[in-house]
């Protein structure tokens, strides 16, 4: 090729990505606004029944879940309700399976913007549990993820992930 041929396949070349970058770079401008963050808190106000009970092996290389509900809810008797209150207090009514979120006192979000635990504190101990979900104020369904781990510090593992799923109970 001479000079003068590689010359216009150069300006060709320029030309068609100033083309390609001018075409990318033309993106509506978004209007509108967001709105003001969803009150975190406000969603876990109420009472709430649970739902549902399983577990995941983390161990097991399928890593299967599995449904134990039964253990919760049976029929005839009232299943586990957790309130949350607006004084930051909250109560547990349970009548059948083990206890894991004690028997009430008070809570609290790891962080209030964005809550990734809930901190339960009890007489005697503090609890913190994941939550599975953002709860919104007009969610009917919540998730609470107990997690258990084995080993000591740097060598934690987690080996079972324990799901509550729970819904709102209208007031």
């Amino acid at each position: 090729m001479n000079a003068m041929n590689m010359n216009q396949l150069n300006t060709l070349t320029l030309l068609a990505v100033g083309l390609a970058l001018t075409v990318a770079g033309c993106k509506p401008e978004i209007e509108g606004e967001l709105g003001d963050p969803i009150d975190k808190r406000a969603g876990f106000l109420g009472t709430w029944e649970l739902a549902s009970f399983t577990q995941q092996d983390l161990n097991n290389p399928v890593k299967e879940v599995r449904d134990l509900s039964h253990l919760y809810i049976q029929e005839g008797i009232a299943p586990l309700r957790m309130d949350f209150n607006e004084d930051d207090s909250y109560g547990i009514t349970q009548e059948i399976g083990r206890s894991y979120f004690g028997d009430g006192g008070m809570w609290a979000f790891d962080d209030p913007a964005f809550p990734t635990f809930l901190i339960l504190m009890g007489d005697t101990d503090t609890l913190q549990y994941n939550l599975g979900t953002t709860v919104r104020p007009y969610d009917d369904q919540m998730a609470i993820e107990y997690r258990r781990s084995c080993g000591e510090g740097g060598a934690l593992v987690e080996t079972v992930i324990y799901t509550f799923t729970f819904n709102r109970i209208p007031q």
